[in-house]
């Protein structure tokens, strides 16, 4: 591994490990970041690869690392030719929102599939409130509750934070549905191993070394019992949902 290898990796490492919200003073220059960009971005996909779940085929739960959230704003920051200082601080509260505080974890719902059925029904359940989602993971339940505040809005991404709320048994998977229909499935031991070291990021010096075996995403077996079942890919018959407004404009993009 070259110098300039060793170096970007030490600064990936430090962004991810540090727990406090980003700063001006973490981020480079838009010339600094333009020169080292295809690196991070390639850390970046394989970091992100590491920690999405695919739900469903329209929805997709990728969880969020100081790290990312960095990359994020100077992914925003490099289309303005002369960023202002309210511009940085404008970026860096609204990204900051993706950075997860110690023993919790932060992740962004996308809803993909369009203008078909099942994605639009998707969208409105979040908007109404009506996406349960609960990660199991090293003993612990934690809940997935939604950052935005104003409910009803329809959208196609959003953020969710998942805090712990009690003990469990050592099974780890992500459980999601509506308040009709609940679905499990188990993580893979990839998921497992990143998402437990991700609670205290701290604690993880080398957090861009992948472990040597599991897979990554959802693991294909999926366990089924009472109220709980693989995901269909029929159109659910869910309950109508009550939920009729004009969309809000995407604010940002969650792709490097």
């Amino acid at each position: 591994m070259d110098a300039q290898m060793t170096k970007r990796l030490q600064l990936a490492q430090k962004i991810y490990a540090d727990t406090s919200k980003l700063t001006a003073s973490d981020l480079l220059s838009n010339e600094d970041y333009e020169c080292e960009r295809a690196e991070f971005l390639r850390l970046a996909t394989q970091h992100r690869k590491q920690r999405r779940l695919r739900l469903n085929p329209d929805l997709n739960l990728v969880f969020e690392t100081r790290f990312t959230a960095w990359l994020q704003i100077q992914e925003e920051l490099r289309w303005l030719t002369r960023p202002t200082e309210r511009d940085i601080d404008e970026v860096l509260t609204r990204c900051n929102l993706l950075v997860p505080r110690p023993n919790q974890l932060t992740a962004t719902l996308l809803i993909d599939g369009g203008d078909n059925p099942t994605a639009l029904y998707w969208v409105e359940c979040v908007a109404a409130n009506a996406l349960n989602v609960e990660l199991r993971l090293s003993g612990r339940v934690l809940h997935g509750t939604s950052q935005e505040s104003s409910a009803g809005v329809l959208a196609t991404v959003h953020t969710f934070v998942f805090q712990p709320i009690r003990a469990c048994g050592p099974a780890s998977e992500i459980i999601w549905g509506d308040t009709a229909v609940q679905h499990a499935a188990p993580l893979s031991a990839m998921t497992r191993h990143v998402l437990t070291r991700d609670l205290i990021p701290a604690s993880n010096p080398n957090c861009f070394v992948a472990p040597t075996t599991g897979r990554m995403g959802l693991a294909k077996s999926v366990r089924s019992n009472t109220g709980v079942g693989p995901p269909s890919l029929a159109l659910p018959k869910y309950p109508a949902l009550r939920v009729v407004m004009a969309c809000e404009p995407e604010k940002s993009g969650n792709n490097p």
